[in-house]
């Protein structure tokens, strides 16, 4: 059951990665000033991208043989999905990250999707799976 809801999961976590990227992207439209050190929104995006890629792709992968025979290892990599996307939702949020046009409901959905990946990295984790 954790790995159905864990594929649900991460596919609703991807997208909201996916489409948050995309609209740092088209809301920066030749725009390249940095906030105080942060990383251009440029490269927020191409991080989410890669963000929502590897959580859509785990996602579908933990639900095939390969991901039920190592689940533990599959548990822990949402573990990580999870935090890394309730910290960058929190970043979205608090302006920490320029984006003028990511929807403030983007941002809280990446913090609450990230910590019910976190949950259920935790509650997979806790299942007798082999390494």
């Amino acid at each position: 059951m954790a790995s159905t809801n864990g594929f649900i999961l991460g596919l609703i976590g991807g997208l909201l990665d996916l489409a948050s990227a995309s609209l740092l992207i088209v809301g920066q439209s030749g725009a390249t000033s940095t906030v105080s050190g942060t990383a251009s929104p440029y490269v927020w995006a191409a991080i989410l991208t890669v963000l929502g890629v590897a959580v859509v792709a785990t996602s579908v992968v933990s639900v095939m043989s390969v991901g039920i025979q190592y689940g533990r290892v599959f548990s822990l990599l949402m573990i990580v999905y999870g935090v890394s996307m309730m910290i960058i939702g929190a970043a979205l949020t608090t302006g920490y990250i320029m984006a003028q046009d990511v929807s403030t409901i983007y941002s809280y959905g990446m913090v609450i999707v990230g910590a019910a990946i976190l949950v259920n990295g935790i509650l997979m984790s806790r299942n007798e799976m082999p390494l």
